[in-house]
């Protein structure tokens, strides 16, 4: 009976804390001429550490600065254990931005690393991912 009831507890108090949990949000921003200039732009970002089995997730916002309109050729993610979401149009015209949403799930305990790729017609815009699966 007393296992039951602990069982019970634990499932309990594990049902209710939070499957994934936000991280602060990161915005790219790119004008179509510095594109034109410079291939390729780096960023990173780290997810620091997460539970197994659990998820974090990032919303990167990419924001058009320039004065005329930006082609977005595609939205791209690897590495194992991340995934991502993009509301990202053909077309981010000056001012505005659109989301994007990593998620870090790792499925093991240690280190993982992967890209989100921003494609445009004359180069991209890179955020590399770094992120440790923990047990605890």
């Amino acid at each position: 009976m007393l296992m039951k009831l602990l069982l019970s507890i634990f499932l309990a108090a594990s049902l209710s804390l939070p499957l994934s949990a936000g991280a602060e949000p990161m915005e790219v921003t790119v004008t179509p001429s510095t594109i034109e200039t410079q291939s390729h732009q780096y960023y990173y970002y780290n997810f620091g550490s997460v539970r197994v089995n659990w998820s974090q997730y990032a919303d990167i916002y990419l924001r058009n600065t320039g004065h005329e309109p930006l082609y977005v050729r595609g939205v791209y993610i690897s590495g194992a254990a991340f995934w991502a979401w993009s509301q990202c149009p053909n077309y981010l015209y000056p001012g505005q931005s659109c989301l994007t949403r990593v998620e870090f799930r790792p499925w093991y305990e240690g280190y993982f690393n992967g890209a989100l790729r921003f494609a445009f017609p004359n180069g991209s815009i890179v955020v590399e991912l770094y992120g440790w699966g923990v047990r605890w």
